[in-house]
């Protein structure tokens, strides 16, 4: 009797909690040293939606160290409970985090080539602007990565799955029906979140534009590429305005 050798499907890396985790663990354990090291400067100018999942915890009464390092620690949670329901093996392949980072990189460059057809480049980071702008380029860093994890984290990974629940495991939606309106709606969501009001039209453009765009990009290629993406085009302006 022939016995089958061949491994079972798998989803590809930008699908799979391992590789993910595996991908963005270095950005995470960068963003939680400059936390430690930065103090008083990198908290000032933690981006709002760091903040925020820091004023959830503290609700909760948890301690003010682990609301500080909310960000990494709720990603890394959030991974490794998603990896431990899928069953799989604590395996991955040695290239696909380096892909994703890589992949990741390659999709920050639509973000910059948008932001400068807006006219937005230098004044539009995807983070909500600091309270006090970075003023060393690691502070800029960690501060675009406490952004993209953020951020990805609750528009993207948990936004785009309450809308598909809704659509389409209570209201019965077909399951491209809802990815396409979870994009949009993540995306209108996300433009409100960047406040609006503030902007010029041409921002507000830009950071709509962004919203799609990462939206599909999640979809499409996963939580990690548009993580690294997000972060990317955020670097490349925090670092430009802490070191101008």
């Amino acid at each position: 009797m022939a016995v089958n050798s061949q491994q079972p499907h798998l989803p590809p890396a930008g699908h799979r909690p391992l590789p993910i985790l595996a991908a963005l663990l270095p950005l995470i354990l960068f963003l939680e040293a400059m936390l430690l090291l930065g103090g008083t400067r990198l908290t000032a100018a933690r981006v709002l939606a760091h903040e925020q999942i820091g004023e959830a915890m503290h609700f909760f009464s948890l301690s003010p160290v682990f609301i500080l390092h909310a960000t990494g620690l709720v990603v890394l949670a959030v991974l490794l409970s998603w990896h431990v329901l899928t069953g799989e093996r604590w395996r991955i392949q040695p290239l696909e985090p380096a892909m994703l980072l890589l992949e990741g990189c390659i999709a920050a460059a639509p973000l910059l080539a948008a932001a400068a057809f807006f006219g937005t480049m230098w004044d539009t980071a995807l983070g909500p602007q600091p309270a006090i702008t970075p003023t060393s380029t690691l502070d800029a860093i960690a501060v675009a990565i406490g952004a993209g994890l953020s951020e990805e984290l609750l528009f993207r990974m948990a936004g785009v799955a309450a809308v598909l629940w809704l659509l389409v495991d209570v209201l019965r939606v077909k399951q491209t029906t809802g990815l396409i309106v979870a994009v949009l709606v993540t995306a209108a969501a996300f433009t409100l979140y960047h406040d609006p009001a503030e902007m010029s039209p041409g921002a507000v453009a830009f950071v709509a534009a962004a919203g799609l765009y990462l939206g599909g990009l999640y979809v499409m290629r996963g939580f990690a590429v548009a993580v690294v993406a997000h972060a990317g085009y955020d670097a490349v302006v925090l670092v430009a305005a802490a070191t101008s």
